[in-house]
């Protein structure tokens, strides 16, 4: 009667341990229900809030839209440009000019005024530049390639932001599901004590048996109160991500399955970064930028040609027309500066050259970590089918080692082991789980991918 009471008992904890562990549903620590599973929150939505109030983003976005400024700026500079000018001017004495006609003795030593002491003035003009050498227009290609380069900066930012969301995201899962493998393991544990107890009562086992398990149990408590730790400080440290109170309940959901294709080779993958990743396009946009910079700052010491029209007016009394249109072609060429004009380009060329040699150095690197993403992400792949079947076949064992137990046929010691065994089995089961979504983001990082989504 009581093995069969210990078969029926054993059956309806296997089948409360398949709902608790394999469902997903009911969290076995107690945090939600199936009811609160429209709750949880998504990696998809977690990256749609940080991406909203992440200082770092943020401050990416408003660089962005000071280069797309500069941007115009730099056109403007084709357009024509009307100023006004207006003035009042008090001189000490009506300016005047001095007369001597010898010839003419009345005339000698007269002074002829041609201005007043107090005048004001005005003028409207318009000005177009004509011909600038290239100055111009290097500068709006300098501007254009700035602009660019802080648009890439800019995804840049956001893939990184949402690779640390990703790793946090990943880390409350795992703590999430160690604290539920411990809670498991403290029933389990708590099932064979009583059992034990009962065996001993009656005379079937050693009393050297109950104090193992309880040492065994008791070891298995402070893994649960490790692990209950270990998700608190996960948690806050997702909340702080997220700008949210410490100790805000959080509730996640499992991401959804990889999405890079198996079949793309690790070439395929290392070529597409070298064309998706921002950071490889923000430094050869900044190279361009310096580059065209350096042409324009060297233009600027060419001749500079441009009309200029306007009406002007002079409050004077001595004059018959004290106001009137004028035009002109005006040229200026600087022959002489004494260098600075070639050292300011000499300096962006290095700058720009400095650049180009960090380029490659990225280049390098993220080949580097496309390798090592694709590597990872093959391992816990084929990692994630053994901890499987490894599971399965813990299961049984640990099942079967509590039975041989209970009918005589094994030691305490081997139950203790199995289940060891079937704790560590769950840990590789949701390590490699957990390894191969995390892997997946990484590869979509390594390969320009992460940003788009």
């Amino acid at each position: 009667m009581y093995s069969l009471q210990y078969v029926c008992g054993k059956k309806l904890l296997k089948a409360r341990r398949i709902l608790l562990l394999a469902s997903g549903l009911i969290c076995i620590n107690g945090y939600w229900t199936a009811a609160d599973v429209a709750a949880q929150e998504s990696l998809q939505q977690a990256w749609e809030s940080a991406l909203q109030r992440d200082h770092t983003v943020l401050a990416a976005r408003y660089q962005e839209q000071a280069a797309q400024a500069q941007q115009g700026a730099s056109r403007a500079l084709r357009l024509p440009k009307i100023t006004m000018d207006a003035g009042y001017l008090r001189l000490q004495s009506e300016p005047s000019a001095h007369l001597s006609l010898p010839a003419i003795p009345a005339l000698k030593n007269l002074s002829l005024p041609f201005a007043q002491d107090a005048a004001s003035f005005g003028m409207l003009e318009m000005t177009i530049p004509l011909m600038t050498s290239g100055r111009i227009s290097a500068g709006v290609r300098a501007a254009d390639a700035a602009s660019e380069a802080r648009k890439a900066m800019t995804e840049v930012a956001v893939a990184d932001l949402k690779l640390a969301i990703a790793h946090t995201y990943i880390t409350v899962l795992r703590a999430q599901h160690a604290l539920a493998v411990a809670d498991s393991h403290v029933a389990a544990m708590r099932r064979h004590a009583t059992d034990v107890s009962e065996l001993n009562r009656n005379g079937y086992v050693a009393k050297h048996d109950v104090l193992a398990t309880e040492v065994a149990l008791a070891n298995a408590l402070q893994l649960q109160l490790q692990a209950i730790n270990a998700l608190d400080l996960a948690r806050a440290s997702y909340n702080r991500w997220l700008g949210r109170s410490s100790d805000a309940a959080v509730t996640l959901r499992d991401p959804e399955a990889p999405v890079m294709n198996d079949s793309a080779s690790l070439h395929e993958l290392s070529a597409a970064a070298m064309l998706k990743r921002p950071e490889v396009t923000a430094l050869g946009k900044q190279a361009q930028a310096l580059t065209a910079q350096a042409a324009s700052v060297k233009a600027s010491h060419l001749p500079q040609i441009g009309f200029s029209a306007g009406y002007a007016k002079l409050d004077n009394r001595y004059l018959t027309q004290d106001k009137g249109w004028y035009a002109g072609v005006m040229m200026k060429w600087d022959l002489f500066d004494g260098g600075q004009t070639k050292m300011q380009s000499s300096k962006l060329l290095a700058e720009s050259r400095a650049v180009d040699e960090s380029l490659k150095d990225s280049q390098e690197k993220i080949s580097l970590q496309v390798r090592q993403a694709w590597l990872n992400r093959r391992e816990s792949s084929l990692r994630q089918e053994l901890a499987e079947k490894a599971l399965a076949q813990a299961e049984q064992v640990s099942d079967l080692a509590r039975e041989r137990y209970r009918n005589g046929l094994a030691n305490n010691t081997e139950v203790l082991d199995a289940e060891t065994r079937r704790l560590q089995a769950y840990a590789n089961r949701d390590q490699a789980k957990y390894d191969l979504i995390l892997s997946d983001i990484q590869l979509q990082y390594a390969s320009g991918l992460l940003g788009q989504h």
